[in-house]
């Protein structure tokens, strides 16, 4: 059995930007919880979304860096959403946020938070 191959000139890309990296972490967590909200089956949501619902039956958003929230503005940690629809809406909107870099002050705020936690336990 023969096999062709397909030759290109293509190279490793450098060390990519640590701004970028933590973007696209967040990217692929967003892009996650956008698919769970998506193929929630009668409304009942995975453990490992991130919407919770209160009593009163209003959903809420909190983004989160690793097991953290990510703190969105001054004490605000969650997105308030009337529907599982518009928490899906706000995901993607957020989503762009990232991409534009909309959010790399939290997102380095938190991935110190982490590294000191990290370097605490040595």
């Amino acid at each position: 059995m023969t096999m062709e191959f397909k030759f290109v000139a293509a190279k490793k890309p450098e060390a990519v930007n640590v701004a970028v990296q933590r973007r696209q972490r967040l990217v692929r967590r967003l892009d996650q919880q956008i698919s769970l909200i998506q193929n929630a089956k009668d409304g009942f949501l995975p453990r490992t979304s991130w919407v919770w619902m209160d009593g009163d039956g209003t959903y809420f958003l909190p983004i989160k860096y690793g097991r953290n929230a990510i703190e969105l503005k001054k004490g605000m940690f969650a997105i308030q959403c009337d529907t599982i629809e518009h928490a899906a809406e706000a995901l993607s909107v957020l989503r762009s946020m990232v991409l534009e870099g909309d959010l790399d002050e939290q997102l380095s705020k938190a991935s110190s938070e982490i590294r000191t936690k990290f370097a605490s336990k040595k």
